[in-house]
């Protein structure tokens, strides 16, 4: 085996897949780095059994070839080689990679290649396909409001509901939920309803590219699985088992009161209070919503108190509620345009509407507080 790559085309390739390769050499998985150069195409993949991924790399192949490669240091020590040409040699009969670079070489003991887990390609029967920029900017918007809680695994997930025009994601601690969705440009194939955990969202997402206003991604799924196919990448990934609770049913359908506020004056005054209510042991923050003028303050003996108010636009009764600072932090940060719109209940759920984007909804419920 004997291929010539450009460096930074193989770190790249190598850093797609090192979430899925085994880091510990010790381990008792089969796992590391496969790299097989045949019929003048390299592919480079790795599979820990929870997820795949594999890719192709450009490179001159003067001598076919397969490796696995099991060693955890193999991108830090191709990263210290100089730019330019990263020449990887194997001999016939030998278990040894060599990788030269000028006077750089390094050498790693290879695996055999028959009992690596090669990553399985799904049948595409339920897929859809989206904008790549329509989906990170999905994911952003939704995945921080899912569960840390590994004892609730059904909440650490994201929501994929796919019908016919339609991709929602949505997540959910149990306490506020994010949801945003978006239409199609092409019907999906099937309708679905899948749980993706947010680890795998979070590394779809990272390998995305952002410099291709065109650039699409195909999501493709089964009862079990899910995978992601964009430009020369293929994810695989294992699903979270279990019924996600109809939200829909969540999102409040009618409000006592809907206040309009300036978007960077809700800001900085929910920053001004926040530090008092961080250092609380329920990190709580009062919204008084009176009128014309919204009261914003928290106050502890043993801390101190900060109060400050803002013009609102309000329409309906006056709402006094308390929430958890950090989950209006969350949707503050997440929001854009010149306003936000709250739809209040007294004794329920508060909806976030977004000027500019009413497919993106929020929802906190209210906390016992001093108001």
């Amino acid at each position: 085996m004997r291929v010539i790559f450009n460096k930074t085309d193989l770190c790249n390739a190598l850093d797609r897949v090192q979430r899925a390769a085994q880091a510990k050499i010790t381990s008792n998985t089969n796992n590391g780095f496969f790299i097989s150069a045949i019929q003048g195409k390299i592919l480079i993949q790795a599979n820990d059994y929870t997820i795949g991924i594999k890719t192709s790399c450009p490179a001159s192949i003067e001598e076919d070839g397969i490796a696995v490669i099991a060693a955890s240091q193999l991108q830090s020590t191709l990263r210290m080689m100089p730019p330019g040409d990263i020449t990887m040699t194997m001999k016939s009969g030998e278990s040894i990679a060599v990788f030269t670079s000028g006077t750089y070489i390094a050498r790693f003991p290879t695996r055999d290649q028959a009992e690596f887990p090669d990553v399985q390609e799904m049948d595409d029967q339920n897929h859809c396909i989206l904008r790549t920029k329509d989906f990170v900017e999905m994911a952003n918007l939704v995945a921080y409001a899912a569960a840390n809680d590994k004892q609730k695994p059904l909440f650490s997930g994201i929501l994929f509901e796919i019908t016919e025009n339609i991709f929602t994601m949505a997540a959910t601690n149990t306490h506020r939920l994010a949801t945003k969705d978006i239409s199609l440009d092409q019907p999906a194939t099937a309708q679905g309803r899948i749980i993706v955990p947010a680890g795998t969202l979070s590394d779809v997402v990272r390998l995305l590219p952002t410099d291709d206003e065109n650039a699409q991604i195909t999501v493709i799924w089964s009862r079990n699985h899910v995978a992601f196919r964009f430009g020369e990448t293929y994810f695989i990934a294992n699903l979270i088992n279990g019924e996600y609770p109809n939200f829909h049913a969540i999102i409040p359908k009618r409000s006592d009161a809907t206040a309009v506020l300036n978007l960077k004056e809700f800001i900085e005054a929910v920053r001004f209070v926040s530090p008092i209510s961080r250092d609380m042991n329920y990190q709580t923050i009062n919204f008084h919503f009176n009128q014309d003028t919204l009261e914003i303050f928290e106050e502890d003996p043993d801390i101190g108190r900060s109060d400050t108010s803002i013009p609102v636009k309000l329409t309906g009764d006056n709402v006094s509620l308390t929430f958890n600072c950090n989950y209006i932090e969350d949707i503050l940060k997440h929001s854009s345009g010149e306003t936000v719109i709250l739809h209040l209940l007294k004794n329920g759920p508060l909806l976030v509407e977004q000027e500019e984007d009413k497919s993106y909804r929020y929802i906190v419920t209210p906390m016992r507080g001093r108001n």
